[in-house]
């Protein structure tokens, strides 16, 4: 594990609950929610392309528990990944409670401390069974299948 970055992580909107924020930060200091950089009634409005942006300009690993946002029914965020070359892990199943994503995620933090240095863009979902790649060539069909569903270019 010596000579990787640090794990600095940003929690998205569906991850920006105290009780999460609080327990993210204990297991790695430097993590970052969407309230804390925005202001939390500011954050509600912030677009996902923006803060995408950012925290990949941060270094950032994003967390999330919304796999919609790498669906095909976001093209934009989906385009804010590829585009800003975000790294994202994302909750496999988005109705965990608290404690349970949080030793969900505990357990997985060797894998994820192993993912620091590995260069955007990437999403992987997290599972009890571990990490599981959505490969990038994934991500970009899907945007191509949205944008093409939507009647827009992607890019």
């Amino acid at each position: 594990m010596s000579g990787l970055p640090p794990l600095r992580l940003f929690l998205d909107r569906s991850t920006n609950g105290d009780d999460f924020v609080k327990g993210m930060k204990d297991l790695c200091p430097d993590t970052v929610s969407i309230g804390e950089k925005y202001g939390v009634k500011a954050a509600e409005d912030v677009q996902d392309t923006v803060w995408l942006a950012e925290a990949a300009r941060e270094e950032r690993i994003c967390v999330g528990a919304d796999k919609k946002i790498l669906s095909g029914s976001r093209p934009l965020e989906i385009a804010a990944v590829l585009k800003h070359r975000v790294r994202y892990l994302v909750y496999a199943n988005n109705n965990l409670r608290t404690v349970d994503q949080l030793r969900l995620f505990n357990s997985l933090l060797p894998d994820i401390r192993e993912l620091t240095g590995t260069s955007g863009p990437w999403a992987y979902t997290m599972a009890q069974h571990g990490l599981n790649l959505i490969p990038r060539e994934e991500l970009e069909q899907r945007l191509i299948r949205a944008a093409q569903r939507m009647g827009i270019h992607p890019g």
